[in-house]
């Protein structure tokens, strides 16, 4: 199934941490999806939804910001229709 949100974000909440082999800690990176506000539907009532929390290891991180960028750049070129 594919949901939509309105608006992402990303913060590292303290205290939001991995245990690695070892005993390290990794600090997480937390992506956040959200509507930020009621969303109508298609009676004309609305809804909140809950929002979307997905905490990443810095390296799963990093691999998403690489693959937005080289989306978002692909989306700039993208000819209107």
């Amino acid at each position: 199934m594919t949901d939509h949100r309105f608006e992402a974000t990303a913060t590292i909440t303290p205290g939001e941490h991995e245990r690695c082999p070892g005993g390290t800690l990794i600090g997480l990176v937390r992506v956040i999806l959200t509507d930020a506000g009621p969303i109508a539907r298609d009676d004309g009532s609305s809804h909140e939804r809950p929002d979307v929390i997905c905490p990443l290891r810095p390296s799963e991180a990093r691999q998403l910001a690489a693959r937005l960028l080289t989306l978002a750049e692909l989306a700039d070129r993208e000819p209107a229709r």
